[in-house]
């Protein structure tokens, strides 16, 4: 069963298709692919290959505060979200968390590594959106809550002044902002310079989706909390970000021209997928605040699995979204790619559906 998107060489094996013929619809990862300002900084800079990273990683940090207008002092790099994901989760040991969903497996995860009593929160099926009155009423009872925002898989989202009356009436929270860079509306969702003024926020960030670099894991967490970043920074594994992550980190964060191309294109292609299948009877497509689109489809005649099924065989790789919790065989989610990719996947769900 493939449990995360971008899983291709589960593909190659099981369907016996090479990972280089492959239509990735299911990774989510930007479309433009590495930036040529980080290949060209890798391919002058390979020495570092000999060298130690800076253990204290001053100059990286000091790239995410100004891209992220927040205080230097209050960040973390670590090999990936993941495993900034897990160091928060560990260093704050909830009893019990909350989860809001459906949303990625790996939060739920790392609360049964330590038998933690997990809440799934379901929002809305109609639209996926967060009942904040109801969400602020379970959320006293627990330790932790646990958001991604935009949410993976149904591309919502809630806006700052909705997660600032979270914080005011929870214990701690935990932002995933994975997704945050791609959406259009960043200023009203991300929610990084929160934590110049809330001590009891957490947040996430990857540089793998956004940037295209899955490949160095460089992952960054911002917190408020003095006393969270000294545990965690004590007890993490030194130089968990190398040499090369560490110097296209620096990089990336400056690259400008690069972010702006990726916003006009998703948000181009986000505007023509829904233009051409929009209109289709059986299929419903969520509104997304981000770079992929979670779909439902609305007749009996073929389920997720059965058009993930087709579409393999195409060499067309979608989201089988039916094992988040609260969704079915009827969900599927994909990614937007590059209009030529677009365009043969929305030939195929037109011809199917």
């Amino acid at each position: 069963m493939i449990k995360h998107g971008g899983d291709l060489d589960i593909i190659e094996k099981n369907y016996n298709i090479a990972k280089s013929e492959i239509i990735d619809f299911s990774g989510n990862i930007n479309p433009l692919g590495v930036s040529s300002n980080i290949k060209d900084k890798i391919t002058n800079n390979l020495d570092i290959l000999s060298t130690y990273p800076d253990k204290d990683y001053i100059d990286l940090k000091k790239s995410i505060s100004n891209y992220c207008n927040c205080n230097y002092a209050n960040i973390l790099v670590g090999c990936g979200a993941s495993e900034l994901i897990s160091l928060c989760i560990k260093n704050i040991m909830p009893k019990k968390a909350l989860v809001v969903s459906p949303s990625y497996s790996e939060y739920e995860r790392e609360l049964k590594i330590i038998n933690c009593n997990t809440i799934l929160f379901y929002t809305n099926e109609n639209d996926f959106s967060v009942d904040i009155e109801k969400l602020i009423n379970e959320i006293k009872k627990v330790d932790l809550v646990i958001l991604c925002n935009p949410n993976n898989p149904t591309g919502s989202a809630i806006n700052k002044n909705d997660i600032k009356k979270i914080l005011e009436n929870c214990k701690f929270l935990m932002i995933d902002e994975t997704y945050a860079e791609f959406s259009n509306d960043e200023d009203d969702i991300i929610c990084s310079s929160l934590t110049n003024t809330y001590e009891n926020l957490f947040v996430i960030r990857g540089t793998s989706k956004f940037f295209s670099v899955p490949g160095i894991r460089l992952g960054y967490a911002i917190c408020g909390n003095k006393k969270i970043i000294e545990d965690i920074e004590n007890k993490k594994l030194p130089w968990s970000v190398n040499s090369i992550a560490n110097l296209i980190g620096i990089t990336m964060f400056n690259d400008k021209e690069y972010i702006d191309a990726t916003i006009k294109l998703i948000t181009t292609q986000k505007k023509y997928i829904l233009k051409e299948l929009s209109p289709l009877k059986n299929l419903k497509i969520y509104d997304s605040k981000c770079n992929f689109l979670l779909c439902k489809i609305l007749n009996n005649k073929t389920t997720s699995t059965k058009l993930f099924e087709t579409l393999i065989k195409k060499k067309i790789l979608i989201r089988d979204a039916k094992n988040f919790p609260f969704l079915d065989e009827r969900f599927f989610r994909f990614c937007i790619l590059k209009e030529e990719e677009n365009k043969t996947l929305i030939k195929n769900l037109k011809n199917i559906l």
